[in-house]
């Protein structure tokens, strides 16, 4: 059996790759969200979680307690707009409410779990811990300048997660650690930002969810950490 926690499980993506994983009669599921999630199988179960410390501290605790390591961890959690608040297009508009509030949802819970992580992973074979970032986060491609908020946190994101790499592997934990770029997705997140997007370019939830568990499949020299793109081409820090 393989065993995956899915984080952040009530996006488009995710959602979908529930769909892939309960097809597979070797996949099980425990899946975490704010919202609550219908379970179409006894080998899914939900957590519902806002993400506080205090929350996952519980969670991490009742899965320790009931002796579930993984092989697979995957990270949806994310945020780009909220309400009027969207990517600023010059420093002018910058918003330090806005900042923080995708700090809020880009970065604290993975913080938060990556705390808990260590004590949850399969111990007899690689783990893979997949989180999806964005190459808008690479200071190296940045180009067009613009979205800020956007960008200083998934860069965050990616910089938390290289660190916490280097201190999970110092004892040998034999964990592989892979940022995603899924590209554009036609989810709640992409909406407001489609308009410009080539057809063939914008990606279904289902063909990202596709790659991620093809990603989840495929054999990857063990180093520790990858920042990839939903082709599994290195993508520059």
């Amino acid at each position: 059996m393989k065993h995956y926690l899915l984080i952040g499980a009530s996006s488009g993506i995710a959602q979908a790759l529930i769909s892939i994983f309960q097809e597979k009669p070797d996949a099980q599921l425990v899946s975490i969200s704010r919202n609550k999630l219908v379970t179409l199988s006894s080998q899914h179960i939900h957590f519902m979680s806002d993400y506080s410390a205090a929350s996952v501290r519980e969670i991490a605790s009742s899965l320790i307690a009931s002796e579930r390591l993984f092989d697979y961890v995957l990270f949806f959690n994310g945020t780009l707009h909220h309400n009027q608040m969207m990517p600023e297009k010059q420093v002018t508009q910058f918003s330090e409410e806005y900042y923080h509030h995708l700090t809020a949802s880009n970065v604290y819970p993975h913080m938060r779990w990556f705390a808990e992580l260590p004590r949850l992973l399969c111990r007899d074979s690689i783990a893979k811990i997949i989180i999806l970032s964005a190459r808008i986060g690479s200071i190296a491609d940045n180009r067009s300048g613009g979205w800020y908020s956007y960008r200083m946190t998934k860069a965050a994101l990616n910089m938390a997660a290289k660190t916490f790499s280097l201190e999970l592997n110092r004892p040998k934990s034999r964990a592989k650690v892979i940022l995603f770029h899924p590209g554009t997705t036609d989810t709640a997140l992409s909406k407001p930002f489609q308009k410009n997007i080539a057809k063939e370019k914008l990606f279904t939830p289902h063909f990202v969810a596709q790659r991620l568990s093809a990603l989840c499949d495929t054999e990857i020299e063990h180093t520790d950490i990858d920042f990839i793109d939903w082709q599994f081409n290195p993508i520059q820090w």
